[in-house]
């Protein structure tokens, strides 16, 4: 019986400690989460805001908030729903009920650094700007409301690196301001919540001030096919890096012809690498490395097709039976590379001129603005882009079928005037050749023509999902492995990298005379046999 009457005290005592530990908890516990039913972007910070005995707060001196409708945050909520960690702190929810408009700053206060999203100190001189905002009400009729008096002002930068829409200075920023607090951005139809904006003052280029969102960097989403695009081209990076080293490692291929393909491959990769860096990642790069990556990537993608008309242009003038020689191989690669390295630098120079400029937005190349390459959206990427590289294309297209046809006239005159023996391997050679000059035309030329082909496809018809586009697309973002295949996967390349690695100077001899002679390429050493049969 006494041991009955002890549990039960002690049952009751354990549960009048509970019930005492509840009730010391409960206020926290009521604070330690979020609120139900309420957006982040719906709270207003409490911490310097009058608190009442029975828990509730009274901001902005007009809105009395309940204590359930109070919760305890350790976050700030940024665009697109990311999460930082901050100071822990009550919030309250009224924008789900109340009419609000999301400040950037205070608007006493001044945002002095965009990318860190920081506020000043309290502004010296008050800016004078019209408060007045047109907005969108709930019954659809437009309305002009007090932006302080009108609205409950709630702050906060959503993201870094934001930037102001200013219809005042270019046509293609119009936006629209609905009733709860929904901005509709006019260049995208996009409809942007409270949270992935906020409203500043900006200073127009007549020294006006105005009210206009600060948007956020948008970002690039990628359709799936430009997804595996992009990381077919992060797999050939890596084979177009050892196809250089092979042919830098190997003497015999370090003729003219091999020089000029390792300009064209470095090209090849340093372009692919940056556009991999800027379509692979979910990065936000600052302005100024966004532009640079820009820039930097159009020189280098330049530089390909610049590099790919000279290797055009050099199997063609091995070709032509003209004074070819009048110059060393070594002059000819120092003017090739004027021209390849050259031509692209003045481009750039005039691209960042023409982005710069007063040009009109459609007219400009749009490195730098919402994207960090240029945009595809309108005729900007022909006018700087593909209409270059079209017009290289269709030239190294008309050199590249004169030096097949040129080819298969050598093998002809070959036939008649060697002997069997000679004729035997000379034919060997030639079909190897044109085997070559084929499937070099067909990766290096015929798959850029289509990649221009579909951009002209896509950008004036709804109809660019063509499968043999895709093919062509896929094709220039696997183009590494495919010349690596080509140029390195082939018995004789590894027969001189045995040679070489194992010091066998006979495999090296062997195979010397097939890729050089004195300098002078293969195609050369061709072309004065058959010169000499034809005297």
């Amino acid at each position: 019986m006494i041991k009955m009457i002890i549990t039960r005290e002690s049952y009751e005592c354990c549960t009048l400690i509970s019930f005492i530990i509840i009730l010391l908890a409960f206020p926290i516990s009521a604070h330690n989460k979020e609120i139900p039913n309420c957006n982040y972007e719906d709270t207003v910070d409490l911490t310097n805001v009058q608190k009442f005995e029975n828990d509730s707060y009274y901001y902005e001196s007009a809105i009395l908030i309940p204590p359930e409708r109070i919760g305890y945050y350790d976050f700030e909520e940024l665009h697109n729903g990311r999460r930082v960690p901050v100071k822990p702190h009550l919030r309250g929810c009224v924008c789900d009920k109340y009419r609000c408009l999301k400040f950037c700053c205070h608007p006493t206060k001044e945002l002095i650094a965009d990318e860190t999203r920081q506020c000043g100190e309290y502004l010296q001189k008050e800016i004078e700007y019209d408060p007045h905002l047109s907005v969108i009400l709930k019954n659809g009729s437009r309305s002009n409301l007090h932006a302080l008096n009108d609205f409950f002002i709630v702050q906060g930068v959503p993201c870094e690196y934001a930037y102001a829409v200013v219809p005042e200075e270019d046509d293609l920023d119009g936006w629209d301001l609905f009733e709860n607090g929904t901005l509709y951005r006019h260049y995208d139809k996009a409809y942007i919540r409270k949270r992935d904006y906020c409203i500043h003052p900006y200073q127009l280029e007549t020294g006006e001030w105005v009210l206009n969102p600060m948007n956020c960097p948008v970002e690039n989403v990628a359709s799936l096919s430009s997804q595996i695009n992009n990381i077919a081209m992060a797999i050939s990076v890596p084979f177009i890096i050892l196809t250089i080293l092979v042919y830098a490692f190997l003497p015999e291929l370090r003729n003219l012809h091999g020089k000029c393909l390792i300009s064209y491959l470095t090209s090849l990769a340093i372009g692919y690498s940056l556009l991999c860096t800027v379509t692979l990642t979910h990065a936000i790069f600052p302005p100024i490395s966004c532009s640079l990556l820009g820039y930097s990537a159009y020189f280098f993608l330049m530089a390909v097709f610049f590099w790919l008309s000279i290797i055009s242009y050099d199997l063609w003038q091995n070709f032509r039976f003209t004074g070819s020689k009048r110059l060393t191989q070594r002059k000819r690669f120092l003017m090739y590379s004027l021209y390849a390295w050259g031509g692209p630098l003045i481009l750039t120079v005039c691209v960042i001129i023409a982005q710069a400029s007063n040009l009109e937005n459609s007219l400009k190349p749009g490195i730098g603005d919402e994207y960090c390459w240029l945009k595809t959206d309108d005729w900007s990427a022909m006018i700087y882009f593909f209409g270059i590289n079209l017009v290289i294309i269709i030239v190294n297209v008309f050199m590249f079928v004169f030096t097949m046809t040129k080819i298969i006239q050598i093998q002809k005159e070959l036939q008649r005037a060697l002997d069997k023996e000679e004729k035997t391997r000379h034919l060997r050679t030639h079909r190897n050749n044109v085997a070559l000059f084929l499937r070099l035309f067909i990766i290096m030329g015929i798959s850029w023509l289509l990649d221009i082909i579909s951009y002209l496809v896509g950008h004036n018809s709804d109809n660019s999902g063509n499968f043999i586009f895709y093919i062509s697309d896929f094709m220039n973002a696997i183009q590494g492995v495919l010349i690596f295949i080509l140029f390195v996967l082939k018995p004789k390349v590894w027969k001189l990298l045995k040679g070489r690695l194992l010091g066998n100077k006979e495999s090296n001899e062997s195979t010397h005379s097939e890729y050089s002679d004195d300098g002078i390429a293969l195609q050369e050493r061709i072309k004065t046999e058959a010169v000499q049969y034809l005297d």
